[in-house]
């Protein structure tokens, strides 16, 4: 009786850059980072490893092209006019809600720091908010990075999970009531038990919006004293006399 045939190989022609990269995105879903290996990716394509390299030069470069396609869809819904701070908080939460969507690839993206051409449109958009918004130089790059490092930051920390979830209060009290060794007493931690009904509230976008409120309105109040001190003097301005 004649064994089982083997999967047929994808011929060099179907074996393209972006045909990799869409099954890529796939074992990434379904394995994580961890479990996306160049032999992985041959067998879910039907070939070798060695004929992926006509196609990437390495897993890094594999990696890359992942995080590029996954955000290449990004846009921003920003509004026409109105405050600088409004359109700031509309690609704060574009950027998130379209982060969240590729959890996987966040995680790439924040550990390796692959580039992406979408990510550096996105962040030009945003400096030009602030440009326009009067902030300069420095300013403007420390501004976009607190903003942007702001986002990633928290996608990062809801996808993996808030180490300060409400489970992990939970578990905390439950271990000091039963002793378990810890170093902490019940009445060390007080104010905890007391907020405990506040702090089992997991309401994700709702502290995001508190963050983006708080940091943009930091950012005005500094803009602002900035303005104060300086006298504009044809484009560039000047300092006040």
């Amino acid at each position: 009786m004649p064994g089982k045939r083997s999967a047929r190989p994808v011929t060099d022609a179907r074996l393209t850059r972006e045909r990799i990269v869409d099954i890529a995105l796939g074992l990434l879903g379904t394995s994580g980072p961890d479990g996306l290996s160049m032999r992985a990716l041959a067998d879910a394509l039907g070939t070798a490893p060695m004929s992926l390299y006509r196609h990437v030069r390495s897993k890094d470069d594999l990696l890359s092209a992942i995080v590029a396609q996954a955000l290449e869809g990004l846009d921003f819904d920003l509004p026409a006019r109105g405050a600088w701070t409004d359109r700031v908080a509309a690609w704060m939460h574009s950027l998130r809600n379209h982060l969240r969507r590729s959890p996987k690839v966040v995680s790439i993206l924040m550990q390796q720091g692959h580039y992406a051409p979408a990510l550096l449109r996105a962040t030009n958009t945003l400096l030009g908010i602030l440009r326009a918004a009067g902030f300069e130089g420095r300013d403007a790059a420390r501004a976009c990075r607190e903003i942007m490092w702001s986002t990633l930051g928290f996608v990062s920390a809801e996808i993996r999970g808030p180490t300060f979830s409400p489970s992990f209060y939970v578990q905390a009290l439950r271990a000091l009531d039963r002793g378990d060794g810890q170093p902490l007493r019940s009445e060390d931690v007080a104010e905890v038990a007391a907020h405990m009904p506040y702090l089992l509230t997991r309401d994700l976008d709702e502290v995001f919006s508190a963050i983006v409120r708080h940091l943009l309105a930091g950012l005005a109040a500094e803009l602002a004293e900035t303005t104060a001190r300086v006298r504009p003097v044809g484009r560039r301005g000047g300092r006040a006399r």
